[in-house]
């Protein structure tokens, strides 16, 4: 009986001091866009947290990926618009990693209020998360 006693006392210890991984969550999403002769350019950013990091030696590797999905006034989905890999090293633990996009709009966009996701994946843990924000396009 005492080594079932000890053995659950030893597997509560462990589990209360293990590391809670926490979620990958996106917040601070923004986005604008500003005409031009040919259109307008979006910028859009958005920040992620929670995501997990490799550490070797003093430094933290944190990989990330995405993709932005636009939708039109009218309901319309531009599946994929702009994507990308974000690899970022640094000599202390990473708190949040921004992830920014630039999009050319062409003038057959029309005016109106847009809604642009952003679609992240933690590459390390396969982990996804999605957030979005909304802008207008105005003459």
């Amino acid at each position: 009986m005492k080594k079932i006693i000890l053995l659950f006392t030893f597997f509560v210890l462990l589990t209360a001091c293990s590391n809670k991984r926490e979620d990958l969550e996106l917040f601070n999403a923004e986005s604008f866009a500003y005409s031009m002769d040919s259109g307008w350019e979006l910028n859009a950013t958005v920040r992620a947290k929670g995501f997990e990091q490799d550490k070797n030696g003093n430094k933290f590797t944190a990989k990330l990926s995405y993709f932005a999905e636009l939708e039109t006034p009218d309901g319309r989905l531009l599946e994929k618009i702009s994507s990308g890999n974000v690899d970022k090293t640094s000599a202390e633990k990473l708190i949040d990693i921004p992830i920014e996009t630039q999009i050319k709009l062409d003038s057959t966009f029309v005016t109106g209020n847009y809604k642009i996701t952003f679609f992240v994946k933690d590459e390390l843990t396969g982990r996804k998360a999605y957030l979005w924000s909304f802008f207008e396009l105005s003459n």
